[in-house]
């Protein structure tokens, strides 16, 4: 390599790492083996009393920042096991997999959050549940929600 490949290699990695002199704050976790949550709730299908279990295998969140100002992106994957137990012991259990990704974006001038996640669970009778949801708020610089909506869709079969 040439000494003027090198320099401008360096140059343009410290120009990208300071993104346009702004300086930037990055940081990745990686979870496993945790419940994200667990609550008393109808089964979706039937309307049978139980509770949920979603119990996290892999997760992985990651968030971009900048020092000058507040300014940040903030993503985050997670997936793992479903479990539904109803409360009638003769009841109908579900289980199976479960996928959810979350985003956020903050700037002076707005801020944007996303939210989509599946459900695809077996029950004990043989049925087949999925539930899938897509979520996103917008806020404009004054605060005003901008945009909203929530979209839940069941499938029974």
């Amino acid at each position: 390599m040439s000494l003027a490949a090198a320099i401008a290699l360096l140059t343009a990695g410290g120009a990208l790492a300071d993104a346009g002199g702004r300086g930037t704050v990055t940081s990745t976790q990686q979870l496993r083996d945790f419940v994200a949550f667990s609550a008393d709730m109808p089964n979706p299908c039937t309307g049978e009393q139980g509770h949920l279990t979603a119990f996290v295998k892999t997760a992985v969140f990651h968030v971009t920042s900048f020092t000058t100002g507040p300014e940040f992106w903030l993503t985050g994957t997670d997936e793992g096991i479903a479990t539904f137990i109803p409360d009638d012991p003769h009841g109908v259990s579900l289980s199976g997999h479960f996928a959810q990704w979350f985003g956020e974006s903050l700037n002076n001038r707005n801020d944007v959050a996303h939210f989509t996640g599946t459900f695809n669970l077996r029950g004990t009778d043989g049925s087949h549940v999925v539930v899938t949801e897509t979520n996103h708020v917008s806020f404009n610089a004054n605060g005003v929600m901008t945009v909203s909506f929530d979209k839940v869709n069941v499938h029974c079969g």
